[in-house]
């Protein structure tokens, strides 16, 4: 991997929309993964970041993309009740019945967070 992609991780993980820019502008991949297959883009969705996931999407990050186990960004973000995130991502294409390894779906990980009738609401307001 080239030194722009190593960071991306770590810039997301510090919120660092400046950086991230760069380093995306520089060649790094919108599309990182860690070793467990969590891609950027739900890096920055479970923290809420939605100028992060925004800028993700602009550089051909895929929303659809899911993790080793098949969980999304769109569950990352639900589950943590970033519901701005939540609804820039189900516009980018994020099923919200789509199921991960155990039969979880962005509804299951929507009654986590302290706001899960809001999540729910939403979940179901973009259901197609």
């Amino acid at each position: 991997m080239s030194e722009p992609t190593t960071n991306i991780l770590a810039l997301i993980a510090g919120g660092d929309l400046a950086g991230l820019q760069a380093a995306l502008g520089a060649g790094g991949d919108a599309q990182v993964r860690d070793r467990w297959g969590v891609t950027a883009l739900m890096h920055g969705a479970a923290r809420g970041h939605l100028e992060i996931v925004d800028l993700l999407l602009e550089h051909g990050a895929d929303a659809a993309q899911t993790s080793h186990a098949g969980n999304s960004a769109l569950m990352a973000a639900v589950a943590r009740g970033h519901l701005d995130v939540a609804a820039r991502l189900l516009d980018a294409g994020c099923d919200a019945a789509h199921q991960n390894k155990w039969g979880l779906s962005a509804y299951d990980w929507a009654v986590w967070p302290s706001n899960s009738a809001e999540t729910v609401n939403l979940l179901q307001a973009r259901a197609g």
